[in-house]
């Protein structure tokens, strides 16, 4: 192999870093002027181009332009995160209620819980704070429908505000159905303030969507049943083998909804940005399984690990939606002498 050829390879490696829209349109340009400038017998890139070209790469994934697919895809999978996600809450609040977690039958059960055995079902809608924060989650999702996002991003505070004054209420919901509203409402947040917003939404929303989210609720639903069996130690005696199915049941709802989302092609930032909502429950879910509730006496290491990594992806979306949107502030013309 020639030395031209081996120095060409070099670049097309250092070039795949960058997207793949942004190659189909820049690739050969860029390679053309690399070797252009290429000095005579060399063999490989230089350091400098190296490093050169990566951070370049590393800056247009993190930061996409004005224009172009990749600035597109990010705008507009926030745009379907933002109408979609409160209705996903909707979904998984509803399979609460209608598929609780019941005790087994068994005298000890029965003297320490009478005749309601069960976590979550119908008995979560007699809770006064439960009524509210289902009412507040509807609320949410008929403003994104409606397109009206400053009243979405005025509601989502208030309702944490509200919750917070209001501490006592949350030992009515389990942590994961805690944890999930958490998540989303933060990347709710974000993704509200970061793109155009759930008008833009309304026009790139499919069944498919739904289908995918559907699945998610369903699997989300099965690892709370779950939860609620074997990892609550004033509930641990009370679990039964059928929990094992709650297991099978999420992972299958999982894998299917993640299949689903590649079959249909669905917004590779939209799934991102979905997956950091979901990720403060997984990891209690998570810890969970080696008998450790990050939740239920926390501390800042446990909060840490909860929500730092959300709260960081949340603000460098909105960090990144700023940039953008002062690249595209047209200069002051200068005034004359």
């Amino acid at each position: 192999m020639n030395s031209s050829a081996a120095l060409e390879r070099g670049y097309r490696r250092l070039l795949a870093w960058y997207p793949r829209a942004f190659r189909a349109e820049r690739e050969d340009e860029i390679l053309a002027v690399l070797m252009a400038g290429a000095e005579q017998g060399q063999r490989r890139p230089r350091l400098t181009e190296a490093a050169d070209l990566i951070k370049n790469a590393v800056v247009i994934r993190l930061f996409p332009g004005r224009t172009g697919p990749e600035r597109r895809d990010l705008a507009d999978g926030l745009a379907v995160f933002s109408l979609v996600a409160p209705l996903f809450l909707i979904a998984a609040d509803i399979l609460h209620v209608a598929l609780p977690y019941h005790f087994p039958a068994n005298p000890a059960v029965l003297r320490v819980f009478g005749p309601h055995r069960e976590i979550g079902g119908m008995s979560l809608l007699r809770l006064h704070f439960f009524d509210i924060a289902v009412g507040c989650e509807v609320l949410i999702a008929a403003l994104v429908l409606l397109g009206q996002r400053l009243l979405a991003l005025l509601a989502i505070p208030a309702t944490v505000i509200f919750w917070a004054a209001s501490s006592w209420w949350i030992p009515a919901l389990p942590y994961p159905l805690q944890l999930i509203t958490a998540g989303v409402f933060l990347l709710e947040m974000a993704a509200l303030l970061a793109s155009p917003g759930p008008r833009r939404g309304r026009e790139l929303v499919t069944w498919r969507h739904g289908v995918v989210l559907l699945a998610a609720a369903g699997a989300f639903q099965g690892f709370a049943l779950w939860y609620a069996a074997t990892n609550r130690p004033i509930f641990a005696w009370t679990a039964h083998p059928v929990t094992a199915a709650y297991v099978i049941t999420g992972i299958a709802l999982a894998a299917a909804a993640v299949v689903l989302a590649v079959v249909f092609h669905l917004n590779r930032y939209f799934l991102l940005v979905f997956a950091a909502a979901c990720y403060p429950c997984a990891m209690q879910l998570a810890f969970s399984a080696f008998r450790t509730n990050l939740l239920s006496h926390p501390t800042p290491d446990h909060l840490a690990v909860l929500f730092l990594p959300p709260v960081l992806f949340a603000l460098g979306l909105v960090g990144a939606a700023g940039m953008r949107a002062r690249a595209r502030v047209p200069a002051k013309p200068a005034s004359p002498a």
